[in-house]
Order: C-alpha cells, then structure tokens, then sequence
C-alpha cells in the first residue's frame, strides 16, 4: 500500500474519563493485546476486530484508526461531492457520495458527509443509516455521535439520541451544541434536574446563549416555579439576536400569568418593564380586547421602538380592530426595522388589500415572495390585484399558483373564476363557480359565485 495515500482517524480522550485500571496501557503489547484492551476500553462492538492504536501523551491517550485502502476513483468522487456540497447542491453531492461508498465501502469519510447530506436535506432515516455505517466501520469517528445523536432527536428516539450525544462529548467536552441537545432530551425524558445540569453547562461555555436560557425557562415552567421561568425567559429576550425565540418567550411569559390567574384587565405604569407591556399586549390580542392589546404595544414601543417585531404585533392588531390605515404604517415600520422578512411584507398586502390599494397590494406581495412567502394567501391576494388592476394572464398565473399550494382556497378559485371568464375561458371559470356553489359551508362567496354565473351565462347566450 501506498503510504502517502493512506488515512487515519485520531481521536484524544482524557486518562481520567477511562474506566478502570489504565495500568495496562503503559505495558509493551502484542497486537492481539492492544486489540483487546482498546476493544475494552472504547467498549467496542463483539464484532469490531480491527486494529485501533493508540499511544500515551502526558494525560491524553491518541486512539489511531488507519484506512486499509483508498481508492483513487472513490476519491475523486468524494472531491467532487464536496464541491457540489459547497454549492448547495446536496442532492448531487450524495449521489456521489453513494457511489463512492459503493467503490470503496471501507471508507468512513463517504458515509459520515452522505450522512451529514441526509440531515442537512431532513431525510433522517437515510442520515442515521449512513452514520451508524460511519461508526461501524470506525468506532472513533466521534464526530458522527453528535449528528447522530441530532438525527435521532429528530425523529423522537431519546435513549438513542442520549446515548450518541453524550459519547460526542468523550473528545469535544466544550460543544454548545450536544449540551443544549442533552438538556432538550433530558427534559423530554422528565429528567429535569440533568436538562437543567446541561443547559447551565452550555451557559458556562456560552454566557449568552439563548437556546439554553430558553430551556431552563421551559423545564421551571413545567415544575411551576413562576419566578425562575420568567427570570430565564427575559434572558432569552435579552440575548437572543434573531428574535424568533425572543418573541416566543414573550408569549410565554404571559402564559405563566395566565397560570396563576391574573386575568383582571389592569393598568400598566408607563415606567414598568417593556416585556410587561407585551404581554399584557398579547394577552388581550388573544381574547380579542384589540383595543386594550394596541394600547400595550404602544407603551411598550414608547420605551423600545426599535422592536420591529413589536411593531409587527401592533399592526396585526390595528388590521383585527378595523384600522387597516393605522396597521399599514405599523407594517411599514416593521419593515424598515427588518427587511428581511416576508412576513412584514405581506401583512402589508393583506392592510391594503383592506383598503383596497391594489397597485401596494401587488408591489407588497410582490416583495413577500421574494423573501420567501410562497404560501396561498400570498399568491391569492397577489392574484386578485392583478385581476384589480387588469393584468388578466398574470391574475390567473398567480391564483393558480394560489391554488396549489392549497386547494380550498375560496377567495382564489373566485377570482380565478372571475379572470378566465375575462380571458373567454368560459367553461373553466364556470367550473369554479360550481365548486364554490356545491360546498356545504355557507360563504358569502356562495353568493358572489351565483350572481357572477348568471351574468357570465347571460352574456354567451
């Protein structure tokens, strides 16, 4: 074998987490020696008789994994996989990848990057398969534990899922990650006292990790300590850069008041804490007092009006309370805050759609979707400014869009209705009619359909 091609694996663990008497690993050994020590050591499988070396450094010991063979074909593949990868391109990655595992499936490398490809496309089976095929073929590949362990998470096997992520940490003992991932299956397994062991050791490593504030303040939540859920809760707020969980933490800090009975309506001084304000805010959005809900955003914006989500809260709460022109500028400044979401964007559709301001309705959508809002509503309500406006082809391209993204979509099939009829598609337009006429559901659409049906019929006879 070519020396210069070979690959090997190393993995160093610590002396002191070796169970056991480490005496023997300081001894001269034979080969069928240091097989069985390391078998013992690494609790390796019966049926792992492979060669792992290993050799002493201070208080580390070197774990070698060395490949039998490569294969200059599997290997070109494999380089090429990584390119396709980087790309973004996963799907071809793995069909290179595959092939490279069936040159040469002696490999590790092939299988950990097609099990890496597997989870990065939500196809979790695939990925677990690939990566158990990784440690099987090396058992000190300890990088595949913590995906593994990730995969497994995902499709709600917690023993496993455990039993992968703590082995990731025998060589990477700093790992955000597995901690945050330990403390979400201890607390899914109702092991809160390790959940909450874990998320404090992710905070040590990270002082201003959100993901595990956010953990200690749902397993204080389920022990129904109030206090110590909303004292994690406002550091999720505080650290969380995103917003996404942020805003969830919000809610449900109001929930925990909810709990406790505190439902009077009540006055908030304009000096309390802002996330008061929200809650109280979301609170009433929820049972409908739109009112008292657009009053609380208010204050709170008073204090922190760079809050774009907040912004976005309060529009959505002027649009339920039939001030589409107010919700408008609220959108507007959520928005300029954060334009990059898709969301603030067609919210502003739908408030002018409400006005009926078609050309800001299409130019709104328009923006959505370029930001990533592809669903029904979306391309409806797009749609139907295209219609508005006259622009009949593209009123139907857009509402057929609409449609398959969801089929009961009511709105979109009567304005698809409405625009085949404008471009002579007389049978198609009064085949959505009829949809819309048969349904058991009352609708004022129902209506609607009817009376342009008989105009349509009136005008071919």
């Amino acid at each position: 074998m070519d020396k210069t091609l070979q690959k090997t694996v190393c993995a160093v663990l610590d002396l002191n987490d070796i169970d056991g008497d480490i005496e023997q690993l300081y001894l001269p050994l034979e080969k069928e020696e240091k097989k069985a020590l390391t078998k013992k050591i690494l609790d390796l499988p019966e049926n792992f008789h492979d060669l792992i070396d290993f050799k002493i450094q201070k208080e580390k010991i070197h774990f070698y994994w060395s490949l039998p063979h490569r294969n200059s074909q599997a290997e070109n593949l494999h380089k090429e996989a990584l390119i396709q990868a980087r790309k973004g391109n996963l799907k071809r990655a793995i069909e290179f990848w595959n092939e490279s595992t069936r040159i040469n499936p002696q490999d590790p490398d092939y299988f950990f990057n097609l099990g890496v490809a597997y989870f990065e496309i939500k196809k979790y089976l695939e990925s677990i398969d690939a990566l158990t095929r990784t440690l099987a073929i090396c058992p000190i590949y300890y990088k595949a534990h913590l995906i593994l362990g990730t995969a497994y998470l995902k499709i709600r096997k917690f023993e496993n899922a455990k039993k992968h992520i703590e082995k990731s940490l025998y060589v990477d003992k700093k790992n955000v990650l597995a901690y945050l991932n330990l403390g979400a299956v201890n607390s899914i397994l109702r092991d809160y006292k390790s959940g909450i062991a874990m998320f404090e050791k992710a905070i040590e490593l990270s002082s201003e990790e959100a993901g595990a504030y956010m953990g200690l303040a749902k397993i204080y939540s389920t022990l129904e300590n109030v206090e110590k859920a909303n004292f994690y809760f406002r550091k999720v707020i505080k650290y969380d850069k995103k917003g996404n969980l942020a805003n969830y933490a919000k809610r449900l800090i109001t929930t925990q008041r909810k709990e406790k009975g505190r439902e009077e309506d009540y006055e908030i001084d304009i000096t309390a804490n802002p996330e008061e304000c929200y809650s109280e805010g979301y609170r009433n959005y929820i049972i409908g007092n739109f009112h008292k809900s657009i009053q609380m955003y208010k204050k709170y914006l008073s204090m922190k009006s760079d809050d774009d989500y907040v912004w976005f809260a309060l529009g959505e709460s002027q649009l339920r309370a039939g001030k589409p022109e107010l919700a408008v500028e609220s959108f507007k400044r959520a928005a300029k805050l954060s334009n990059s979401k898709g969301l603030y964007l067609k919210e502003l559709g739908i408030a002018f759609d409400r006005l009926k301001k078609y050309d800001k309705v299409a130019a709104a959508m328009s923006k959505a979707n370029e930001l990533g809002k592809t669903d029904s509503v979306t391309y409806c309500l797009w749609g139907k400014a295209m219609y508005e406006l006259g622009n009949i082809s593209e009123s139907i391209e857009k509402l057929e869009e609409s449609l398959t993204k969801n089929r009961n979509n009511l709105l979109a099939k009567y304005y698809l209705a409405l625009a085949l009829a404008k471009n002579d598609e007389i049978d198609e337009a009064i085949g959505y009619f009829d949809e819309i006429l048969n349904l058991k559901i009352d609708t004022p659409l129902k209506d609607d359909s009817k009376k342009a049906k008989m105009r349509l019929l009136e005008n071919t006879m």
